[in-house]
């Protein structure tokens, strides 16, 4: 176990040149706010250290320094990098990029991205304080961003980047018809952590971009398939946990069992390329309170943060309701009736086992 901590806290180590930070920064916003100063860490997290710089009249830019377990960090922060832009440029509420690079070779010597601080208070800090209205506005907000998301015509299956960070034979159109965008961004690898984590980095697989939606489903059991006969270890078995059916699962077993996934995958999603069901759709890939930032006075949608990994998958694929929204209550009402509290909720219980 000791083992286990040392290498995840080796996985989170950065090194980078503070001066050096100081002067990418100061490169990509210039020197009409003076030069660039104290450098504060605001947090560290899962696959990130959030820096604050603050510059010589006030102002202030974030900057994220992804660690080695991120995944391949050029992908991550390319596309993270040209995600912020692309959606800043549609409207969404998301940090105005401010520089970046996917490469260690610059005067910071690591990658990074530098992006405006977040307007507005945390989600998690105001959720219980929100009246009704607020958090209807609140949902209300989320929808109309969601529409623009599902009304974005993607052509393929993978991560937003900049043309000049991808290879040309890396990369898919944006949309089918060209447009403003189309002569900047498009479609390249995926960034999603589940094709990069771990091991997965150094394997020699196609991780996109996919015109067909089958083919991305084949390449998530094809991805499994060489990590398992590279490096697959016979798995004991923790269900249930009462150890009555104690033995180990073999790696065969696994590539047997994603083998028969290779067979149902051509049945999974529409056969019909063209079904709105297999359109290739962007959301975001952890949309939990703690990236949610509201104004402190209206409750309004202020910022999102966070977009690291962010893919356009199939839109079947990506149903479903953001983190933030999730009820936690195992019995659900039917009629969608709001819960009430019991009528003896302040009173103590007097009933033996009880509490």
């Amino acid at each position: 176990m000791e083992l286990r901590h040392r290498s995840f806290d080796h996985a989170r180590l950065i090194y980078f040149d503070p001066d050096g930070l100081r002067r990418e920064v100061e490169r990509h916003i210039g020197l009409s706010h003076g030069q660039a100063g104290e450098i504060t860490k605001v947090g560290e997290g899962g696959f990130n250290r959030v820096l604050l710089l603050t510059v010589q009249d006030g102002f202030e830019a974030i900057i994220k320094i992804p660690y080695q377990l991120a995944g391949p960090r050029y992908f991550a922060t390319a596309s993270e990098a040209a995600t912020l832009q692309f959606l800043y440029s549609k409207g969404i509420p998301v940090p105005q990029l401010y520089g970046y690079s996917s490469s260690n070779k610059n005067s910071a010597v690591t990658e990074y991205i530098s992006m405006e601080k977040a307007a507005g208070v945390g989600l998690e800090s105001r959720w219980l304080e929100m009246s009704k209205r607020e958090r209807h506005k609140l949902a209300s907000d989320f929808v109309e961003i969601e529409t623009k998301f599902f009304n974005l015509p993607f052509q393929s299956t993978g991560s937003i980047y900049f043309k000049a960070d991808i290879p040309p034979d890396l990369q898919a159109p944006l949309y089918d018809e060209a447009s403003i965008h189309s002569k900047t961004f498009c479609i390249g690898p995926t960034a999603d952590y589940m094709f990069w984590r771990g091991k997965r980095t150094s394997l020699d697989i196609f991780r996109g971009p996919w015109a067909d939606p089958c083919s991305y489903l084949m390449s998530i059991a094809q991805k499994e398939i060489e990590w398992v006969r590279q490096y697959g270890k016979p798995l004991k078995l923790d269900f249930p946990h009462n150890g009555s059916t104690p033995g180990e699962v073999s790696p065969e077993e696994y590539i047997h069992l994603l083998e028969k996934f290779l067979l149902l995958a051509p049945y999974v999603l529409p056969r019909d390329s063209d079904n709105p069901l297999n359109q290739p759709t962007l959301r975001h890939p952890d949309l939990n309170p703690n990236n949610i930032f509201v104004s402190p006075d209206s409750g309004a949608i202020s910022c999102i943060i966070d977009w690291q990994h962010t893919t356009a998958e199939p839109c079947l694929l990506v149903a479903g309701h953001p983190r933030a929204f999730e009820n936690l209550d195992i019995k659900q009402s039917l009629d969608l009736k709001e819960p009430s509290l019991h009528s003896d909720h302040n009173t103590p219980s007097s009933g033996k086992g009880r509490s």
